[in-house]
């Protein structure tokens, strides 16, 4: 038998209290939302500045900062949850909006999620799926792969969650993870009991999760300040590297052409130069903590940057074709100073080293001028 599916706008559509009433009506498997209190943390967050053959054509207003979002936090009832893609869809066709706006920006009819058909009209419950009493939903599908979402969309929601005295005593749930993952859990809840569940649709007698669930990384608020001062009061210590830079000579989707002279040029400026994703998640934090200069092009590596100290420099290497200002949102609640450097995108494939254009997942490749970079980077030194 199938369900008629009927989208929930959380903000609109669910009944609206403060925290209190919230845990009494989850407590009775009822549902709700409760706000979170306003926490701006970028208040006289350094101004920052944007450079490069193409910041005129950048998308974005650099005048006024990027907007700041209030997350709630939310209960339901019984629902489906689908722990790969985060879902929850209730028992009666509701569809969370919250916890599947990440899935639709991979799926957009959401067909995707096991028994959901084209148009997302109609959902077939599974003919038997393990049973949970009650369990905190945190991490989106992006964050499953994607170390920018989970440092600012599923740690955020763990966050709110716990501030809302929605933890105690209730199991968070998760998809398996992966070691860095954990790692990451570990320095900023130690404690915390993870549930990872491989099945892929799961039946949930009630639920809690967080808004920022949905993309806020476009839109952190202070609370993505307090998650970073939680890692980093547990992280390993310093390195000792004040210059760093983020290299992308291992990823495929997006090449920069001359990647190999812009890190030989910035090795003679006293820069580190890693490649992030060969690192554990403690080590990637032990390395930036002290930095006071992070260079990088658009990446999910970038998330670093909330674990810089405050009034350190981040320069964003940005392709104009795939512009952002997520970064630069998030450099701004940990008083962190952004800087853009905007240059020409795609250039033409044959440009890229050809092993890099044979890798799975390439996109694109772009160059930007090594001089005028570098002079936008020693500007930052």
């Amino acid at each position: 038998m199938s369900l008629p599916l009927r989208p929930i706008v959380e903000a609109q559509d669910l009944p609206r209290m403060q925290v209190p009433e919230l845990r009494e009506r989850f407590a009775r498997g009822e549902a709700g939302i409760a706000w979170s209190p306003e926490h701006d943390a970028s208040v006289g967050a350094p101004t920052g500045a944007l450079g490069g053959p193409e910041a005129g054509a950048w998308p974005y207003d650099f005048a006024n900062p990027p907007p700041v979002d209030v997350p709630a936090t939310c209960a339901i009832g019984q629902a489906w949850w689908f722990p790969r893609y985060g879902g929850l869809i209730g028992t009666d066709g509701a569809l969370y909006n919250a916890t599947i706006g990440e899935v639709r920006h991979g799926s957009q009819d959401l067909s995707i999620l096991p028994g959901v058909g084209e148009n997302t009209t109609r959902f077939v419950p599974p003919a038997a799926a393990p049973e949970i009493e009650a369990g905190a939903v945190f991490l989106p599908w992006g964050a499953g792969f994607n170390y920018g979402h989970f440092v600012i969309d599923a740690l955020t929601s763990l966050q709110l969650l716990e501030q809302a005295g929605l933890l105690g005593g209730l199991p968070v749930l998760a998809p398996k993870l992966t070691p860095w993952q954990r790692d990451l859990i570990a320095l900023a809840f130690p404690g915390l009991e993870v549930r990872e569940v491989e099945a892929p649709v799961v039946r949930v007698k009630r639920a809690v999760f967080a808004t920022s669930m949905d993309h806020f990384l476009h839109h952190p608020n202070g609370v993505l300040a307090d998650v970073a001062a939680r890692v980093l009061a547990r992280a390993p210590a310093g390195k000792g590297a004040g210059r760093v830079y983020l290299s992308r000579r291992g990823q495929s989707m997006r090449v920069m052409v001359g990647e190999a002279a812009f890190e030989k040029a910035l090795a003679a400026r006293g820069f580190t130069v890693v490649r992030p994703e060969a690192l554990s998640a403690g080590e990637q934090v032990a390395l930036i903590r002290d930095a006071q200069v992070l260079v990088g092009a658009s990446g999910a590596a970038l998330a670093n940057a909330v674990f810089l100290p405050r009034g350190a420099r981040v320069v964003e290497i940005q392709p104009l074709n795939f512009t952002s200002q997520w970064v630069r949102a998030a450099c701004r609640q940990v008083g962190v100073d952004w800087r853009g450097y905007v240059c020409a995108s795609p250039c033409p494939a044959r440009a890229a080293p050809l092993l890099a254009r044979f890798r799975r997942g390439f996109k694109f490749a772009f160059r930007p001028p090594l001089d005028d970079l570098l002079a936008f980077v020693d500007q930052a030194l």
